[in-house]
């Protein structure tokens, strides 16, 4: 199998995987391995797989049912599927999701493999250079905190600095989703306090603490809260839309075709993350222009004139 986590052929796998388990287990029965057929694979499984098995064509099953195999049978890796293990084990990220000693002993197992790609191999032209601190111990601890919170639909209290360098308190934060941005490198919470949606990025929380159960957690859908709406004009230049939609990932947003090379894009966005909205849409240069509305246009106005000024200072 040279195909990497193949979804069909694993199926079959495991599904036979199964059924084998219990023929050790001494449970298996024709009705039991149907069952387990028919809940594990496709449509046409039944066809394929009770046959091989069951007529002795695999030679897995005895007539009564019982296995010649004496363990328990496991899902075997390609040299493919442990090379794109490898390869995301050196991503620092990973650091995110499990221990330094989880890490190290999967380091171990996979010593000898060689990486599909290495991270130094990877040049960005469009990425900003300030990304996360994914490996910093405290990042680590507000990550997991908050995947926990999103994960069991926990109350989040958090300390958090904004933009402006002040320090704000948030109580009873409803956290709805952990969201990476490829373009900022770096992690956002999208949650909702006091019926507001707000956008958290991980790497200003101060602390962060689950709290009690979330009753009911509102199922929000992305920009259902936001009180902005920006209207950008793109010039399709260089790829600038796929960017454009890679950008703007985590945000709410429509489309529409002007002609070949020039789209509308309708964002939405909350107010509270106005100022890096103006940065993310300043990143663009002049293939990407405000339409609408006029406040973020007098936005871009000043911010150039306040870079031009600096300009001639120097």
């Amino acid at each position: 199998m040279s195909t990497v986590f193949s979804e069909v052929y694993g199926t079959y796998y495991n599904v036979v995987a199964k059924v084998l388990t219990q023929a050790l287990e001494g449970k298996l029965s024709s009705a039991s391995m149907q069952q387990l057929v028919r809940e594990g694979a496709y449509g046409d499984s039944v066809l394929q797989l009770l046959p091989a098995l069951a007529d002795g064509t695999w030679k897995l099953l005895t007539p009564e049912l019982g296995t010649p195999l004496k363990n328990k049978p496991t899902m075997p890796l390609t040299a493919l599927q442990k090379r794109w293990l490898k390869t995301l084990l050196l991503d620092e990220k990973i650091s995110l999701f499990f221990s330094d000693e989880e890490i190290a002993r999967q380091q171990a197992a996979l010593q000898s493999v060689e990486p599909l790609y290495r991270p130094e191999q990877f040049v960005f032209f469009d990425r900003f250079v300030d990304g996360d601190a994914y490996t910093n111990p405290k990042y680590r601890a507000n990550f997991r905190e908050i995947l926990h919170a999103v994960r069991e639909k926990r109350y989040l209290n958090a300390s958090y600095r904004s933009n402006r360098g002040t320090i704000i308190v948030w109580t009873d934060l409803v956290p709805v989703s952990l969201e990476y941005s490829a373009k900022d490198d770096k992690f956002r919470l999208q949650a909702i306090a006091e019926r507001k949606q707000v956008t958290l990025n991980l790497g200003r929380i101060i602390s962060v603490e689950a709290g009690e159960a979330v009753e009911h957690v509102k199922r929000l859908k992305k920009g259902e809260l936001a009180e902005q709406t920006l209207v950008l004009e793109i010039e399709d230049e260089r790829s600038t839309m796929i960017r454009a939609l890679m950008h703007f990932s985590d945000l709410a947003k429509e489309t529409e075709k002007l002609d070949e090379s020039h789209y509308l894009l309708t964002v939405q966005y909350d107010k509270g993350d106005e100022t890096e909205m103006l940065f993310r849409v300043l990143s663009f240069g002049p293939t990407v222009k405000v339409r609408e509305p006029e406040a973020f246009k007098e936005l871009i106005r000043k911010k150039l004139r306040e870079q031009m000024q600096c300009s001639a200072e120097f």
